[in-house]
């Protein structure tokens, strides 16, 4: 029966718009306001008590959502904060892991270089003195006339020896050489597994931001070292 009554009102409301004068040069219209104020409240009337109580818990629910997005986003924009943070950190660390990484390699290569050059220096300087003997010796023989091809081939025999033994202390410092830069490969090697494997724990932590604020790529696997 209310739901008749409603709809006769608004028959009513329709009616009266369409019988109301027209304001001139206009698309308004003139309306009797207190028959339109009789009409809205007997619409008033006639409405289900029900649509109230539906229209306060659509308000509530509409409250209830306002109050979950507000949450979601707070949630969120803390999460990505903290994110952002923990991966600056992160990135801070393995920046400064690689920093040490590479002085430390830098640091192996020139005690290795130098020790390098002083065994190279060494071993001319040795070489040097065993020519000079040599010469030295060949000299005194070839003032001797009666034992001039005996000097001669003594003094070969040295000059060939001090050669060769030139040619082993080179050899011997190019082993050593070669050596410690292998035990500088070992530990920058060593020192890059950590980072990698801290790299990897950053991954496995924070799945969705790497893609966008740590790129792997930016550390290599290795800095030219070793193979």
């Amino acid at each position: 029966m209310a739901e008749m009554q409603v709809f006769t009102v608004i028959s009513e409301i329709n009616n009266l718009m369409e019988t109301s004068r027209k304001v001139p040069l206009s698309n308004l219209i003139m309306l009797d306001k207190q028959r339109m104020d009789r009409l809205l409240d007997r619409l008033s009337d006639s409405l289900d008590p029900d649509l109230e109580k539906a229209e306060k818990l659509l308000a509530r629910e509409r409250e209830l959502l306002d109050e979950v997005e507000r949450r979601a986003r707070e949630t969120n924009e803390k999460a990505t904060r903290e994110a952002n943070d923990m991966t600056a950190k992160a990135k801070a660390s393995a920046d400064e892991t690689v920093r040490g990484a590479k002085a430390s390699a830098d640091e192996t290569v020139r005690q290795a270089t130098e020790h390098a050059n002083q065994l190279v220096a060494g071993a001319q300087e040795h070489a040097n003195r065993l020519v000079s003997v040599a010469q030295t010796q060949a000299a005194q023989l070839v003032e001797e006339n009666e034992i001039t091809q005996r000097a001669q081939a003594r003094a070969a025999e040295i000059t060939e020896a001090a050669q060769q033994e030139c040619a082993r202390l080179r050899q011997e410092t190019l082993a050593n050489l070669s050596q410690l830069l292998e035990h500088a490969d070992i530990g920058m090697s060593a020192q890059l597994d950590a980072l990698r494997t801290m790299r990897q724990q950053l991954g496995a932590s924070f799945p969705q931001q790497t893609g966008a604020d740590y790129n792997p790529a930016a550390y290599p696997d290795n800095n030219g070292y070793g193979e």
